[in-house]
């Protein structure tokens, strides 16, 4: 059991940690209404055990996004000679500027029950020359955050809108065409006036009705979002993504500019089948940024999260062509403040705002119609509101 603080604050950081004899560390969040998780690694050299952890954590009513990512923290102790606490130094990682001692933090062996010893007031200990041999493991050890990680730089797009990337072939031919096949042999949809929809990997509600319950995903699906969990789409602390949503678009349909709701971690993966499409972001409103004046209601008329109309005019702020085959990955701010949606028609004009054109030989004022049917996958994390663990 642990508990850390933060520059006088107690018990910022406080529940259950789990170290494996491999080197890993898992983390559940103990701490009243907030719900969260965390996962990391540990070392040790001599007495002095290191660990470093990456903890999501945020409020179960809360109607604001968790943070796009986490928080890094690294602790630092002496083991005790004889069985019993650790008093240690407590640090947080920016991924900006090096750590910084902020604090410190207690752990006991778990007896089986919640009870957490209090924060000593001692001061911490001497730590030996082995303290730096630790620090210097973890600092190897340490890889930086998913959508940051060098396989994704050629992938992210310039713009004022600055958390998306695409990937254009993530599927080859052969297996956008089995998909397409399982689709048609074995989903059941939802017929809207918009599109045709299913939801995958969440269904009843949980018996504590504040959460869904988390059913599992087809094989297919499931692959999918483990081949995105490795390639760092989805946080190793979120692994593995535990919703999925197809919807289905005949020439002439769309849907309309929306943001989608803090149910969901804010980190959305689309993968497109069949016939393309071009794919909008919107500025920025000033209705939309303020986070406490939003709710989970659903437009009816509409058929998307509930927020005010767009100013008559608004035209996209970017836009994106998605092929059959591409993938389309977005967070941060573009997930929480800027709106996306399809434009209801059957024929696509090209724009200046549409930044991959170029990439597929087209020019602004070039026009494509759509073909037959669009399916995408849209891959997310549905965060769980409840400590019954129907999401963990």
């Amino acid at each position: 059991m642990i508990r850390a603080s933060i520059m006088q604050c107690q018990d910022v950081i406080i529940g259950r940690m789990h170290f494996s004899e491999t080197g890993e560390l898992v983390f559940l969040t103990a701490a009243g209404d907030l719900l969260g998780r965390g996962y990391g690694i540990w070392v040790c050299e001599e007495q002095v055990i290191g660990f470093q952890l990456d903890v999501f954590q945020y409020e179960a009513s809360s109607t604001k996004h968790v943070q796009a990512e986490p928080h890094r923290f690294r602790g630092i102790a002496v083991i005790p000679e004889k069985k019993g606490s650790w008093l240690g130094e407590w640090y947080f990682l920016s991924s900006q500027s090096p750590p910084r001692l902020v604090g410190k933090f207690h752990a006991c062996r778990s007896t089986g029950s919640l009870i957490l010893p209090a924060l000593s007031s001692k001061p911490l200990p001497d730590l030996p020359n082995a303290k730096s041999k630790v620090i210097e493991r973890l600092d190897k050890l340490l890889e930086p955050l998913p959508m940051m990680q060098p396989s994704w730089v050629p992938h992210h797009l310039p713009g004022n809108i600055s958390n998306i990337y695409y990937v254009r072939n993530f599927l080859e031919p052969k297996q956008v065409e089995e998909f397409e096949r399982i689709i048609d042999k074995t989903c059941d949809w939802e017929r809207m006036s918009t599109r045709d929809t299913q939801e995958f990997g969440s269904s009843g509600m949980c018996p504590c009705g504040r959460s869904l319950m988390r059913v599992a995903l087809p094989p297919w699906q499931a692959t999918m979002v483990d081949a995105l969990s490795t390639l760092g789409v989805f946080h190793s602390v979120l692994f593995p993504a535990n919703s999925v949503r197809l919807n289905s678009y005949r020439p002439g349909q769309g849907i309309f500019p929306h943001l989608d709701g803090p149910v969901y971690y804010p980190r959305v993966a689309i993968v497109s089948l069949g016939t393309q499409c071009v794919f909008d972001f919107y500025p920025r409103m000033d209705t939309d940024l303020d986070e406490d004046q939003r709710g989970f209601s659903w437009d009816r008329d509409k058929e998307v999260p509930a927020s005010p109309d767009l100013p008559p005019g608004t035209k996209p702020e970017l836009s994106l062509l998605l092929e059959p085959g591409s993938l389309l990955v977005f967070d941060e701010d573009a997930f929480v403040y800027n709106r996306h949606g399809i434009a209801s028609v059957d024929e696509d004009e090209i724009g200046p705002q549409v930044k991959n054109a170029a990439d597929i030989g087209l020019s602004p004022g070039d026009t494509l119609k759509r073909g037959k049917k669009r399916v995408s996958l849209t891959i997310r994390h549905l965060l769980p509101r409840c400590g019954c663990n129907t999401l963990l």
